[in-house]
């Protein structure tokens, strides 16, 4: 009767036995998967917290308090100059940031740029032409007359001096001999120009914040970008492979790349003021003209609101 029971029993182990060992091999992957903690022998990885949006690089300090923003120039000892329209003078802030009147009676003074010879050269809007003035501020002759609206000034790399006609839609060249040359496009109300390293030509659109591109092989007009603006686009520049473009009513700086991606470095958008700090911080009232230092590397802004005030932008 044992030997039966013992008999009994071992097949009953043997059958419970086979589905069990068979379950397991059916269902190990399934297992493996589904285990939350598996035995790695390492410490779980904790959870890494949200990452902050990074601070801005960029830099906004003020230079000195001066009502002067139609139009900024240096020179190659990185001396600034800078026009006042109002009151037709231009001023002159050296290396120590002294401030003193560099010329008077320059009706509407706007843009400057200095040519080979060291001499700035500045657009006179309301008498419609470009005069040369020494380093010691006296005026030397007219380099151009007859070009209506000439609020900007750029050159080639060739020497050849570029200017916007605001009020007819054209751009006027004046070759190192004094020749004028008319380029036409579609922009009416231009506000600045600019050239790029290939000698391309941009102007820009005061109201609307369309930049346009002139192509300097065939001419060809095609637009380069539409900055998001609500009105008011200053002056525009190039230095370094970036264009660079104040937004007067919306109180930013603008910094496009060369396929016409533009971000804001500095300012609130639709915010005036005239705080300091980070660039996204900062806070600009009606900024219009802008330069670049020598190297490249700073940014001087002229703002007309408020008292009026040289900003300077670095770490863009």
């Amino acid at each position: 009767m044992k030997n039966v029971l013992t008999i009994v029993k071992t097949v009953i182990l043997i059958f419970i036995s086979i589905p069990m060992l068979s379950c397991s091999d059916s269902s190990s992957d399934t297992i493996d998967i589904m285990s939350p903690n598996p035995d790695t022998g390492q410490n779980p990885t904790d959870p890494t917290d949200p990452v902050d949006p990074p601070t801005s690089s960029v830099q906004v300090t003020t230079l000195t308090s001066l009502k002067a923003a139609d139009g900024l120039a240096i020179d190659s000892n990185d001396n600034l100059f800078a026009a006042s329209y109002g009151t037709s003078k231009v001023y002159k802030i050296d290396a120590n940031q002294a401030v003193s009147v560099f010329i008077e009676n320059q009706p509407g003074a706007a843009g400057m740029i200095f040519n080979d010879q060291n001499e700035l050269c500045l657009a006179r809007y309301n008498v419609s032409d470009i005069v040369k003035i020494s380093d010691q501020g006296v005026v030397t002759g007219t380099l151009v007359s007859n070009v209506p609206g000439t609020i900007a000034l750029a050159s080639d790399t060739n020497g050849n001096l570029y200017t916007n006609n605001n009020t007819i839609g054209t751009i006027t060249k004046i070759d190192t001999s004094g020749n004028k040359t008319t380029i036409n496009h579609t922009i009416i109300n231009n506000s600045s120009v600019t050239l790029d390293g290939d000698n391309n030509i941009y102007v820009s659109d005061y109201e609307s914040g369309k930049i346009i591109k002139i192509d300097a092989q065939t001419n060809t007009v095609s637009t380069f970008t539409n900055l998001p603006i609500t009105g008011g686009i200053g002056f525009i520049i190039y230095s370094n492979g970036y264009f660079y473009a104040t937004a007067i009513t919306d109180n930013v700086i603008f910094k496009i790349n060369m396929q016409g991606v533009a971000t804001i470095i500095a300012g609130k958008k639709g915010v005036a003021g005239s705080v300091n700090g980070n660039g996204d911080v900062a806070t600009f009232n009606t900024p219009n003209g802008i330069v670049t230092s020598t190297d490249g590397n700073t940014l001087y802004v002229a703002q007309h609101g408020g008292s009026g005030a040289i900003r300077v932008i670095t770490g863009f």
